[in-house]
């Protein structure tokens, strides 16, 4: 049985390879819908969604239920989300305005609309009992047309999307950790722990913060003076994506009360943030940082919200959203990562049962020529 000793350790180690590299293609894959299936939108809510006292959202909005817009501007930098053939406000549910609504940039597709509304061509004005959506501004062709006739995005289904960015999420939440979550003197950083390239996932527990006191060292002490947090500082390397999985935040304000300042490469930082298993609370999440919040968000199943006057930097995927006392603002997710196939279970078995078979041949191979001495 001794000489069979080896090829075991290799067939070990070879499946236990098969698994971490099946691991991170699923994570890689889920990175890649996400990026894909968000498009250019700065909100993609798949429930109902408002704004109000918020001035305006720099990048274009895609809302599966009901919009409320308390005046503003819509779609306001193109510069940032460029070109696109989908509309920079697509409405599937009912539209309620307080005030002007000026759209800057693209078209308004909204199908679902209802109420008494009336549509001026010329002034390009549509026109409700407490409020009007202004397209004049914007040089697009469709900006020309009644919102109520204009197409929506190509390709696209609330209810399929939402589906496949839940089970992006899930993917990544249940990716391991490889990161490292840091606390050195008041500053919560995120470390790539030596990756330069890639996916790098964190947990982020909210569980271990209570306010703005942070359990670093895991003790499940609370220590005022040792693991007080006052700012939040996120610095990825270039070639990275950040995936960070906010667990146990139902209920909670991320970062509340703490200062989340810029960091390098933002735009790269991915929030996921899961329903906890609590059914019986309702799956709400704020928001916090003071004023700001870098980094996209991926929250299909939350009902998301910013706190106070916290104006989100990046792009916002949830199932519901509520935005007030702040601007919208955008910077697209960037990530480096591509789709990979993930070959069928039968084929990564074969291909470690071959690489064992070929570890023996080897290994009988090398021994041969001693038993020829022998002989």
């Amino acid at each position: 049985m001794k000489p069979l000793r080896r090829p075991l350790q290799l067939l070990s180690l070879s499946a236990a390879l098969v698994c971490s590299v099946t691991a991170q293609v699923s994570v890689d894959n889920a990175v890649w819908t996400v990026d894909q299936t968000i498009r250019n939108y700065g909100l993609i809510s798949f429930g109902n969604a408002s704004f109000t006292n918020y001035g305006d959202t720099w990048g274009p909005l895609a809302v599966g239920g009901d919009l409320h817009l308390d005046g503003g501007s819509i779609a306001q930098k193109s510069y940032l989300f460029g070109a696109s053939s989908d509309p920079t406000l697509y409405v599937q549910g009912n539209l309620t305005m307080n005030n002007w609504v000026h759209l800057e940039n693209g078209y308004a597709a909204l199908p679902g609309l209802e109420g008494s509304f009336s549509w001026d061509s010329t002034q390009r004005r549509l026109s409700g009992s407490n409020g009007v959506l202004s397209t004049s501004n914007t040089s697009d062709p469709l900006g020309a047309v009644d919102p109520r006739n204009n197409p929506g995005p190509t390709d696209w289904d609330f209810a399929t999307i939402q589906a496949d960015l839940a089970q992006a999420s899930a993917e990544l939440a249940s990716a391991t950790a490889t990161g490292l979550i840091q606390l050195s003197g008041q500053t919560l950083s995120f470390n790539a722990n030596g990756q330069t390239e890639g996916v790098v996932v964190f947990n982020l527990d909210m569980n271990d913060f209570q306010g703005y006191i942070y359990d670093a060292n895991g003790n499940g002490q609370f220590n005022q003076n040792q693991e007080r947090v006052s700012q939040v500082k996120i610095d990825v390397p270039d070639s990275v994506t950040y995936v960070i999985n906010v667990l146990n935040a139902t209920g909670t304000t991320i970062f509340d009360g703490i200062n989340f300042n810029q960091g390098q490469n933002n735009n790269q930082i991915l929030w996921n943030i899961t329903p906890d298993s609590n059914t019986s609370l309702g799956d709400s999440v704020s928001l916090g940082g003071q004023s700001r919040f870098y980094g996209s968000i991926l929250a299909p199943l939350i009902d998301l919200s910013n706190s106070a006057n916290v104006a989100t930097e990046g792009q916002v995927i949830a199932a519901t959203y509520s935005h007030n006392n702040a601007e919208l603002h955008y910077q697209s997710f960037t990530t480096f990562v591509s789709f990979t196939p993930v070959p069928e279970p039968r084929t990564w078995a074969a291909a470690g049962i071959g690489a064992a078979l070929l570890a023996i041949a080897l290994r009988r191979r090398q021994r041969r020529p001693a038993v020829a001495e022998l002989n």
